[in-house]
């Protein structure tokens, strides 16, 4: 029992110093996040406000922007526990910080795409009659629903880069999915794959070994090998 405690005092005393250490570290990724956070919810009482004028985009683009509207939700509601309660929150107590990283990024990739595809179908609205200041060309160019979807994907971009740098941060310093269980609050000496965000640790760590695996049986048994021509012996002479 007093070892136990003693090693229950010394994993405290790891855990605060390593959560003193981090603090800084996640301090402007959690800023960022939270402003992106905010960006998002503005963009979406703007297209409220437009629906409610009468400004509805057309039959073309109309799913465009219903997956890009879909996706700020979903990202909002999915980041608001880690950057409204930061790195002592329970999305990174239960360990929910590598999903939602998945999830914010695969929102982002949905938000990108909508706006790629818009480039390519969305067509400019016809001009009023006798309208050819710049500001009705340029309404009639980039509309109220134009701006909101450009700017959806930039600040969904900002959102799952700051949660990047967050979780990198919190697996260098061991407080977020340690590799063995000795070393939770213990520094991470080898450099975190941005493949996490799609994949877990343990298959990043079965592909390097693959990759090691592979480079090594190369190194041994090379493909491209010479080949070496046997030699003939020499055949008796008949006339001898």
């Amino acid at each position: 029992p007093s070892d136990r405690a003693a090693r229950r005092r010394a994993l405290e005393v790891r855990l605060r110093a390593a959560h003193e250490k981090v603090s800084g570290t996640v301090e402007r990724p959690l800023a960022h996040g939270r402003c992106s956070i905010f960006g998002l919810l503005v963009l979406a009482l703007i297209r409220c406000l437009a629906v409610l004028q009468g400004d509805i985009p057309g039959y073309s683009v109309y799913a465009m922007h219903f997956l890009t509207t879909a996706s700020d939700i979903i990202c909002v509601l999915c980041t608001v526990p880690l950057f409204g309660f930061g790195p002592r929150g329970s999305c990174v107590q239960k360990g929910c910080l590598g999903p939602m990283l998945t999830l914010v990024f695969a929102m982002s990739l949905v938000d990108l795409s909508a706006l790629g595809a818009y480039f390519l179908v969305a067509t400019p609205r016809p001009l009023a009659p006798g309208s050819r200041s710049i500001i009705d060309v340029m309404e009639a160019m980039v509309g109220v629903w134009e701006w909101a979807l450009m700017s959806s994907a930039a600040l969904q971009l900002a959102l799952c880069v700051s949660s990047w740098r967050i979780y990198r941060a919190l697996r260098m310093a061991g407080l977020y999915a340690p590799d063995k269980p000795a070393d939770v609050a213990k520094d991470k000496t080898q450099e975190i794959s941005v493949l996490e965000i799609m994949c877990e640790a343990e298959d990043i760590e079965y592909l390097e070994q693959f990759e090691i695996n592979c480079g090594a049986k190369g190194d041994a048994d090379p493909l491209l090998e010479a080949e070496t021509v046997p030699e003939v012996p020499p055949t008796p002479n008949s006339g001898n």
